[in-house]
């Protein structure tokens, strides 16, 4: 218990750490303009802006109670609220966010749903989530592919490559599920040349990962196409949640009072989406550090350094750090979670 407390502490070290040589490199030089800038801010819009991160929370906690419902019909929707913040609270403070499925399956069990049930509802809701992400920031490229690569073309092609790692994830499973042919092609010729070539270390462990990874995968999408109705809402909750993520820096830019006249919310939403591409592969904790640069160097087109800057700290506060408050409340003063065995 001690060393996981350690653990923990250590990221909170790294993840405050990170954030301030991020903010100092950034604030170098404009800090009294920044801060006279955030001093002036309306807190209605920020006020706003937290609600919206709420609802985000909120409709993951609806499509986990969704999927809840179907190994344990008295699921409710105020339990999977309160899943969707501890998980928000533990992929804040774990490199890759990798911390929160693994909260996730020991608040299910609290919640009555045992972890073999738990790892099926997440992996469902990944196969789902993940589908939508793909589309999504598919639909934002066709349709503003010439603005976003002549005005942010290093940073676009960052989230280019982002979103061709997530496609090829999706398709892979999607196609390696479904066609058990590939999946002999991929486990008997190309991690075996991987394991040659020394980039895949324990080929028999890996092989039997993939294999195992495959099948769940694939049992779990028998689910959803069985279940089409919860497939289509649970899709449906995943744009809005996106969508009400991304819209998230316009309510902090118009807390600030920046000139914003003559931009539509939609470029808010697709660069947010891009920045949300890009720092998804930073390995520190809450991506400190790269979540911020990234905020920057892409809204500084539109918003102006200082603009961008002000905005970027008012966002950091509002969707990674209130948010982690939150979800550490959660968990800590849920009663269902905290309850004794």
């Amino acid at each position: 218990m001690k060393a996981i407390i350690k653990k923990y502490v250590m990221n909170f070290v790294w993840i405050f750490l990170f954030a301030f040589v991020a903010l100092y490199f950034s604030l170098k030089g404009e800090f009294h303009l920044i801060m006279d800038t955030i001093r002036n801010a309306k807190v209605n819009w920020i006020i706003v802006a937290f609600i919206f991160m709420v609802v985000y929370n909120l409709l993951e906690g609806y499509a986990l109670s969704i999927f809840g419902k179907l190994y344990n019909k008295a699921y409710s929707f105020r339990q999977g609220i309160v899943n969707s913040f501890c998980a928000t609270f533990f992929n804040g403070i774990t490199p890759f966010q990798s911390g929160g499925q693994f909260a996730q399956v020991y608040v299910f069990n609290k919640q009555g749903i045992q972890p073999s049930y738990s790892a099926s509802i997440l992996l469902m809701n990944f196969i789902v989530y993940q589908s939508i992400v793909v589309l999504y920031t598919l639909v934002i490229v066709l349709f503003k592919y010439s603005y976003y690569s002549k005005n942010f073309s290093e940073f676009f092609s960052l989230a280019l490559i982002g979103f061709a790692i997530n496609f090829v994830v999706i398709v892979g499973l999607f196609v390696g599920a479904k066609s058990r042919t590939l999946q002999s092609f991929f486990v008997n010729v190309v991690l075996r040349i991987g394991a040659k070539v020394k980039i895949v270390k324990d080929y028999e462990t890996t092989a039997m990962k993939v294999e195992r990874h495959l099948e769940d995968f694939r049992n779990e999408l028998k689910v959803l196409q069985k279940n089409k109705n919860i497939l289509i809402t649970v899709s449906i909750i995943n744009v809005l949640k996106l969508t009400v993520l991304y819209i998230v820096p316009y309510f902090c830019a118009k807390a600030l009072s920046l000139d914003i006249a003559q931009l539509h919310v939609s470029e808010f939403i697709g660069i947010t989406a891009f920045i949300y591409m890009i720092t998804s592969f930073i390995p520190i904790p809450g991506a400190s550090g790269g979540s911020e640069g990234t905020f920057v160097i892409m809204f500084g087109f539109l918003l102006g350094g200082v603009g961008a800057k002000s905005s970027m700290i008012v966002w950091r506060f509002v969707t990674y750090y209130l948010m982690l408050i939150l979800g550490a409340l959660v968990f800590a003063l849920d009663p269902q979670i905290n309850r004794k065995e």
